[in-house]
């Protein structure tokens, strides 16, 4: 049996794209660079909407949309954010919810989108989470870079901690002409820096998640 694979026509250009996002996402010198834009300590001040499908507590298929303004410490407005996000597994070696998120940030230049597996139950004790960030219009595009973000102990869904990471890179613009070819990107950089929904165990064992939206136990 032959079967025949059509590889994306900028193969190229997203394997150099992940090489970039893999470099930045490991060298702590890369805020050094000219074309670098690093915006830490900033605030995030959250409107938030969760569903839940079983109260009271958070179970499997609860998803929220919120919408959030990012300042700097000081109050200056850095960015606008819309976004939303999904219980789909719970994970087998732990037992932590894992949620996907899509997120879009609106600067006063240009916008960029996030997408990425968030650890549901890790950020409500306090870690940090990271996506990847790909510039996709005005003076944002063919930008790319990391969003880090923790909810603060005295307003868990009210406000949090944000960090921006943004660089240059002459190979997204490439890679990013539609929707579909965007969501590859992200889909591609994000085990880079989010967390593994099941990773192997301890014994080196694979497993499935424990629970899944997708068939409930």
């Amino acid at each position: 049996m032959h079967t025949t694979f059509h590889l994306p026509r900028n193969a190229a250009d997203l394997a150099e794209t992940a090489r970039d996002f893999a470099a930045l996402a490991s060298d702590a010198t890369a805020a050094d660079r000219a074309d670098t834009d690093v915006l830490e300590e900033l605030v995030e001040h959250v409107t938030l909407d969760y569903r839940k499908v079983d109260p009271p507590g958070r179970s499997l298929g609860d998803w929220d949309t919120y919408e959030s303004v990012i300042t700097t410490s000081d109050d200056r407005p850095v960015a606008t954010l819309q976004g939303t996000g999904r219980i789909l597994y719970e994970r087998s070696h732990d037992g932590h919810m894992m949620m996907y998120y899509r997120e879009k940030l609106t600067f006063p230049d240009g916008t960029a989108e996030t997408a990425g597996w968030l650890d549901g139950t890790a950020i409500m004790g306090g870690a940090w989470q990271r996506f990847p960030l790909v510039g996709t219009s005005g003076a944002q595009l063919g930008r790319l870079g990391i969003r880090s973000f923790r909810p603060t102990p005295e307003q868990p869904h009210a406000l949090y901690q944000s960090n921006l990471l943004l660089t240059g890179s002459k190979h997204v613009e490439s890679v990013t002409r539609t929707p579909e070819e965007l969501d590859l990107l992200l889909a591609l950089l994000g085990p880079f820096v989010c967390p593994a929904v099941n990773p192997a165990t301890e014994s080196g064992r694979l497993e499935p998640p424990a629970r899944s939206a997708f068939a409930p136990a």
